[in-house]
């Protein structure tokens, strides 16, 4: 039973990933932000439609493609640079943390 509940599970989070890849999910930030924008353009309506007016006037509406779209370009550049950082920082890690491990094995062996 376990075995057929697993194969259940990974057969819809195949099918949700095999989806999200063929309409553009998961390549380059031009085809994610056309997505959203066909995404948009069919919630949208519902959306306004059928929320509270409570909720509609706390959250107004859906951010705006252009919205997104800046929003995904600034953080995928923010985790590019922090990644090319720590590259450029590893030598430097690397060293502190062999330093590190040097101290705290002769401390232990000194203690022994």
């Amino acid at each position: 039973m376990a075995i057929i509940r697993f194969a259940v599970r990974a057969s819809i989070v195949g099918g949700i990933v095999y989806y999200s890849y063929t309409e553009g999910l998961w390549s380059r930030s031009e085809e994610t932000a056309k997505l959203y924008e066909k995404i948009y353009v069919n919630v949208a309506p519902y959306v306004k439609e059928n929320i509270p007016n409570e909720v509609t006037q706390q959250y107004a509406q859906l951010p705006s493609v252009t919205t997104i779209s800046s929003c995904i370009k600034k953080s995928w550049n923010k985790g590019v640079m922090t990644s090319m950082e720590f590259i450029c920082d590893l030598p430097t890690h690397t060293t502190n943390g062999a330093k590190n491990l040097y101290t705290m094995v002769e401390n232990f062996n000194k203690g022994n």
